[in-house]
């Protein structure tokens, strides 16, 4: 007659344990007093599982302590201590016990498993979790399973490159489930292999046709792979038939991203800040969404968003401050009201001042402030922009390549070619004839007219200007 299983008692009792315990009890007494198990690690762990089933933690604890006492030597006690303080989110200690596992049973696969898991829920800690993994590949390199939480590791990291690698293998050897097929697909799309995903994602969506994620990375998949319409109708599709509650701030932004690549730059902005509010680590797509703002030609917008994404800068960003000043200046020569005109130029000019504070030798701010004085001054009759323009023209001469800036330097001699004759048209003529002072400065207007067309000769109002004079000597 064959004795009785130890492990089926167990078990057995094990299912009666809410029911009568009692029974249970004397069952368990009765096996480890046995002379075979009272001093079997396994067996005192096969009622702590009893135990830890029936939702009785504090007796598993105490059996787990007997079977450390029972063999000072085995890992596999502090194995399950480890698994019942992590799920009570004591996850130091748990990481702990896990180390005791592994020290006394270096081969215990699991406990490095378990251990890597915790040590990768902290950046500072995910070399440790490296360093665990790698170890199982040395004493059992065939084990795929650790390719999987290395694909993980990896992953977190953002090296996408080995997160591949380790999470192919795995996959590779064919022991997964669905949860794992879709995040390999992530892990493609991370590494920006879309082609690759949908072969993996259609099969899912087959057999689980409400799955959220594979859903989800279906539409990342067409948004990337599909052109025109049908890829934006992939995560429109995907944003309308889906709860709010479940979208993630990358939703939005392939949403915000298809938009843009389809002309349609008014729709898009809702969306870029619909991925800030949903991650406000994403808070530099204000720059974008002010850029999208000019696009549209909504400018006081563009410089509301500008000003906020350089509100959270740490240092003067100079082509910012640069594309704000420009941006101001075009909003201004549009406004129609005389007052926010005027109010709107100068805080164009405060942006070019900051950036020649900054940048003194930066030649294009200079031609931009002149530009300005000449709109704050449009019929130059106070010559507002003439010293801008000379500082301009100067910088550029300086600045040793006036090659470079010959369309700027055209459009500042045309300007004072212009000022010369407004101010030689506007002096009192005598006897028909013009004065001594006034030749002068229509000989002035000639000279920077002549100017203006050698640095372009597709100048028709310069050349217009200089017929217009030629009889003047």
């Amino acid at each position: 007659i064959l004795p009785i299983d130890p492990y089926n008692q167990i078990g057995l009792a094990g299912f009666t344990l809410k029911e009568d315990v009692k029974q249970a009890e004397a069952i368990f007494k009765e096996v480890l007093s046995g002379r075979l198990y009272k001093k079997d690690v396994n067996v005192h762990l096969a009622v702590a599982n009893a135990y830890l089933q029936a939702g009785n933690t504090a007796k598993a604890m105490e059996y787990i302590e007997r079977a450390k006492k029972s063999d000072n030597k085995s890992g596999y006690p502090f194995l399950l201590e480890g698994d019942i303080l992590r799920s009570q989110h004591r996850l130091g200690e748990a990481a702990t016990s896990y180390d005791h596992a592994i020290y006394f049973s270096p081969e215990l696969v699991g406990a490095y498993m378990k251990s890597a898991r915790i040590y990768m829920t902290s950046n500072s800690n995910r070399a440790v979790a490296q360093e665990k993994l790698q170890k199982i590949k040395e004493f059992a390199p065939d084990f795929t399973g650790v390719d999987c939480l290395l694909g993980e590791l990896y992953e977190l990291q953002g090296d996408s490159k080995k997160a591949l690698e380790h999470y192919s293998r795995f996959i590779e050897a064919g022991n997964y489930d669905v949860e794992h097929l879709l995040r390999y697909a992530g892990i493609l799309h991370f590494d920006k292999q879309y082609e690759k995903m949908l072969p993996i994602i259609l099969p899912v969506l087959e057999k689980n046709p409400d799955n959220l994620v594979a859903k989800r990375l279906h539409a990342y998949a067409l948004s990337k792979t599909e052109g025109g319409g049908k890829s934006i109708e992939a995560i429109k599709h995907f944003i309308e038939t889906t709860p709010e509650d479940s979208h993630i701030a990358l939703d939005y932004s392939c949403y915000a991203e298809q938009l843009i690549a389809n002309d349609q730059y008014a729709e898009a902005i809702p969306y870029y800040g619909k991925v800030i509010q949903k991650d406000s680590t994403k808070r530099a797509l204000w720059l974008t969404m002010g850029d999208t703002f000019v696009r549209i030609g909504s400018r006081d917008s563009a410089d509301y968003y500008y000003a906020l994404y350089e509100s959270i800068l740490p240092s003067p960003d100079l082509q910012l401050i640069f594309k704000r000043g420009r941006n101001l200046f075009f909003a201004g020569s549009s406004d129609s009201d005389q007052q926010e005109r005027h109010a709107t130029l100068q805080k164009a000019d405060t942006m070019f001042v900051r950036l020649l504070e900054l940048a003194p030798t930066f030649v294009p701010a200079y031609f931009w402030r002149s530009r300005i004085h000449a709109l704050l001054d449009p019929e130059t009759i106070d010559g507002l922009a003439k010293p801008f323009f000379d500082e301009a023209i100067a910088k550029a001469t300086e600045s040793g390549d006036t090659e470079r800036y010959k369309k700027d330097l055209s459009e500042a001699y045309r300007y004072l070619g212009y000022y010369y004759y407004q101010q030689a048209d506007s002096m009192p003529k005598k006897e028909n004839n013009i004065s001594d002072a006034a030749r002068e400065k229509y000989l002035e207007a000639k000279k920077h007219f002549a100017k203006a067309l050698e640095y372009n000769p597709d100048d028709a109002i310069s050349a217009e200007a200089l017929q217009g004079l030629a009889t003047i000597q």
